[in-house]
């Protein structure tokens, strides 16, 4: 059997900011506090790269609030934080509201992630094709008695889903919310015939506790694009080249005009926190990232 193996190599890239600390008494790149605003399903790795940063620079407290998507546009726009933590930029709406508050946006996009669908150890099958993935969202009647299960009714997967699957048309009432996404993997766990959504980092880190337990009560399902013949996960290498179907952005976004500590995080983000993202299987953005191919036969 033939096996494709794809490997990562970093080489340096430069940013278009200086790491020098910003001469200011109550606030520098390196020294001060911050309100941040994550998408929830962000939270494993972000989790991870905060507290990287806040011990490289114990006077950096970075207060992260974890949160379905669109309430981190919500304070973003309504001025209750700096910087957030999304899976897209702001929509030609939000762009026009923010100049209108004279809010100055910048915005960098740090990785490429992509959203899992999980099903139980037990479940039935583990593969589905993107046609019946859809079928499942509308409730097509030869979609089965399979039921899709999402982190929350305003989180960012439910967005990506129905941008990219069925724009412009209504979610099936056989799709449910749960609470976040522990909450969807626990509930999968139980339910032979559920089908969870989450952010890659909540399954793909095998280095992370939380992640190992998960994988003893889940598996990651492979999805078959719709101009694919073969059924893909969201391995690293497939989210890299954009193969795999439900691929997507990490984007910084910062009401910064100055540079301070919001400035310091993502020059770190956009550095040394592109190795953080890659051990994490996600798809670095700031740095050349060389794809190495190797064929090995197994006799």
């Amino acid at each position: 059997m033939n096996r494709i193996f794809l490997f990562l190599a970093f080489v340096t890239c430069g940013f278009f900011m200086s790491c020098e600390d910003y001469d200011n008494a109550a606030e520098s790149q390196t020294a001060g506090s911050i309100k941040v605003s994550v998408d929830e399903t962000y939270k494993p790795v972000l989790e991870q790269a905060i507290k990287v940063f806040e011990s490289r620079y114990p006077n950096a407290k970075i207060e992260a609030e974890y949160k379905p998507e669109a309430d981190c546009f919500k304070d973003y726009l309504e001025d209750t934080t700096r910087v957030i933590f999304v899976s897209r930029k702001l929509t030609e709406e939000e762009n026009a509201y923010a100049e209108q508050q004279k809010i100055v946006s910048r915005t960098l996009p740090l990785a490429r992630d992509a959203l899992a669908f999980v099903v139980a150890k037990n479940a039935k099958r583990n593969t589905f094709s993107k046609k019946q993935i859809k079928d499942i969202l509308v409730g097509n009647s030869n979609a089965g008695d399979f039921q899709l299960v999402f982190d929350n009714k305003n989180s960012s997967t439910v967005r990506n889903i129905m941008d990219s699957v069925i724009p412009g048309q209504e979610l099936s009432e056989n799709i449910f919310a749960a609470k976040g996404s522990k909450d969807v993997i626990d509930y999968v766990a139980g339910n032979p015939k559920a089908i969870g959504v989450v952010g890659v980092p909540w399954v793909a880190d095998v280095r992370d506790t939380n992640t190992i337990e998960f994988m003893t009560k889940i598996q990651v399902a492979g999805i078959l694009p719709d101009s694919g013949t073969e059924f893909l996960r969201p391995y690293q290498a497939y989210i890299g080249l954009n193969t795999y179907p439900f691929t997507r952005n990490l984007y910084f976004i910062s009401k910064d005009t100055r540079v301070g500590l919001g400035t310091g995080l993502v020059n770190f983000m956009s550095r040394d926190g592109q190795l953080i993202f890659k051990q994490s299987k996600l798809f670095p953005l700031q740095v050349n990232v060389l794809l190495k191919q190797t064929q090995i036969k197994n006799n």
